[in-house]
């Protein structure tokens, strides 16, 4: 089975319309080099989405979902690749 097949990719699939790509793309791409600096995924993303709290607030539930998305795979395939499939899941 696929890491796309996991229920976690299928919820993030039904938010394809609803959420702005080219923000999760920007939030992705923040807490990745962020956590280049920190090394804990956690507080990247904490800090990450401190600085698009609004967009944050607009998509709440996925924004969660994203978060235990990147916090569950990214040990097992890299936080790079997750952020990838996220976009890909996305388009």
């Amino acid at each position: 089975m696929s890491i796309m097949d996991e229920e976690e990719f299928k919820l993030i699939r039904q938010y394809r319309s609803k959420v702005d790509l080219s923000t999760v793309e920007a939030i992705l791409e923040e807490i990745e080099q962020d956590y280049m600096h920190s090394g804990n995924l956690t507080s990247s993303i904490i800090f990450t989405y401190t600085n698009h709290m609004d967009a944050i607030k607009q998509n709440k539930e996925f924004y969660e979902l994203l978060s235990k998305v990147l916090e569950k795979y990214s040990k097992r395939i890299g936080l790079e690749n997750i952020s990838q499939l996220v976009i890909n899941s996305l388009k």
